[in-house]
């Protein structure tokens, strides 16, 4: 995938987000007889599973625009607790953020768990950042969606970003976004979890600050 050479709107992020993150996955899931994987198709299938989890788990879920991603907020935690600033950095921009949270995530297909915190009282500490020039991001495009706030000033334009908070995850927040294969690991078996995985994040933020790399605790 090319590099984006502007700031783009969220409906064209969505693709290329995701197409910078399944590239390699891409290329490396042709076939003998030269099928290609079309991840448009596989979000297709995806969509109506989705729906018949969410709808028999999750009641009060909503989706965002007909994305296929789904998302609760559980608590919405402390306003103002953390602001997400965009930084210049190796001559890009970049959203920059960190969060000590505890998570759960699983399975949509059978409820399985396949990775969450192992001691609550200290939280997992998670880089949560990404390019605006390329996409190139920390976690899965769907925790981009997840923490970032809506809507983001970056050289006095507006661009959209985040489908859960206004501004953002905050300290205290809690909350639960399903997902598409297409915005966590494609067609790319990862660990647990298989290829065209759909997959329930729960996620309660105990914490967010500044990503800092020369952090040690």
């Amino acid at each position: 995938m090319s590099c984006l050479t502007t700031i783009i709107q969220m409906k064209n992020l969505f693709k290329l987000l995701f197409a910078f993150t399944i590239t390699a996955a891409t290329f490396t899931s042709c076939v003998d007889d030269k099928e290609i994987f079309d991840p448009e198709a596989q979000l297709a299938l995806e969509k109506p599973i989705i729906e018949s989890y969410v709808e028999q788990h999750y009641p009060n879920a909503q989706q965002y625009e007909n994305s296929g991603l789904w998302y609760e907020i559980i608590e919405p935690g402390e306003p103002a607790s953390y602001e997400y600033d965009i930084k210049d950095t190796l001559n890009q921009k970049w959203i920059f953020a960190e969060g000590i949270i505890n998570y759960k995530g699983k399975l949509v297909a059978d409820g399985t768990v396949f990775d969450q915190t192992k001691d609550i009282t200290k939280g997992d500490t998670i880089p949560v950042y990404m390019s605006l020039n390329t996409g190139q991001a920390s976690v899965i495009t769907a925790w981009i969606y997840a923490f970032s706030p809506k809507t983001l000033i970056v050289d006095e334009k507006n661009i959209d970003l985040g489908i859960i908070f206004t501004n953002g995850a905050q300290n205290g927040a809690k909350f639960r976004i399903i997902t598409p294969s297409q915005y966590a690991y494609g067609n790319s078996t990862q660990g647990k979890i298989p290829a065209n995985s759909p997959l329930d994040f729960e996620v309660e933020v105990l914490k967010m600050r500044d990503f800092d790399p020369k952090r040690n605790d």
